[in-house]
């Protein structure tokens, strides 16, 4: 788990520099491309359930948004933890993966 936050810690701060410098100029008007929470959402579906390391992804992602955004700071981790926090939860409760090496 530490060898990923130590990948995902610079993975989210150039994805919040490129998102807040550079594709702030490429925006359809009403929409603007949000990288960390794709970002966050991906990691969250590919990662087990009980992997919790989505969620510290989340917490960092949304303090680089915090960091570089003019919304009040908390806001951005707020709303990513609980997204997921609630995507963890639908895969845990709802999501069955088959396992591949069962017996008949």
């Amino acid at each position: 788990m530490a060898k990923s936050l130590i990948l995902t810690i610079p993975i989210f701060y150039i994805a919040s520099l490129i998102q807040t410098s550079f594709l702030v100029h490429f925006n359809i008007p009403g929409f603007l491309l949000n990288l960390i929470l794709i970002l966050v959402v991906l990691i969250n579906l590919f990662q087990k359930a009980e992997n919790y390391s989505g969620i510290l992804s989340a917490v960092f992602g949304g303090f680089f948004l915090d960091i570089f955004s003019g919304w009040p700071i908390g806001s951005w981790i707020l709303m990513l933890f609980l997204i997921s926090i609630f995507i963890k939860k639908i895969f845990k409760d709802y999501v069955r993966v088959p396992s591949v090496a069962g017996g008949r």
